[in-house]
């Protein structure tokens, strides 16, 4: 319910002023959250029609675009973003996600790197870190990669089965069993 009422007010205020870039982004969030993802993407590209310099919606818009499975357009955003800000982190571990999303594990694996040298207490890139090392067959580098982002977000449930299954393909078993407890 609150975000329909959100919707209500950034609609009311793009009424009164078409060319807000944040009314449109945060349209776009709203819209996104309510599962609504073409919406938001007409959100998020009008943001950047109007501000071709919006990193926030460029880097939106990507997230959104990978969740529709449009990888490449995804990519092409981030890069769009990170070409703006190169130091914005959360547009390296988005670019990351979706480069081990297409099995493209050297660049997922850079882009992961590159947002922790940005923020080393990104607990989400330590976890992405971790799936690329996984599928890179480099377990045990995964596992401190999850250790990392345990030791910063004790309660990251994500981190704690991805653990869990990083121990498992090591066979150690006890250690899996208490991951996933976890």
């Amino acid at each position: 319910e609150k975000l329909d009422e959100a919707l209500v007010c950034y609609q009311k205020a793009l009424a009164v002023e078409a060319e807000n870039v944040e009314a449109h982004k945060n349209l776009g969030n709203a819209l996104k959250q309510l599962g609504k993802l073409e919406d938001a993407v007409a959100s998020y590209r009008k943001a950047v029609a109007i501000k071709p310099d919006f990193v926030e919606a460029h880097n939106n818009l990507g997230t959104t675009l990978e969740e529709l499975g449009h990888l490449d357009e995804a990519i092409a955003s981030h890069h769009k973003a990170l070409a703006i800000k190169p130091d914005f982190a959360e547009a390296h571990y988005n670019l990351g996600n979706v480069h081990l999303e297409l099995g493209h594990l050297d660049e997922a694996f850079a882009s992961h790197q590159k947002a922790l040298t940005i923020n080393p207490v990104y607990t989400e890139a330590h976890n992405s870190l971790g799936a690329t090392l996984e599928e890179l067959g480099r377990y045990d580098q995964a596992i401190v990669s999850y250790h990392k982002a345990l030791a910063i977000k004790p309660n990251f449930a994500e981190a704690h089965k991805n653990l869990g299954n990083a121990f498992l393909k090591l066979g150690k078993l006890e250690d899996a069993v208490t991951s996933h407890q976890k």
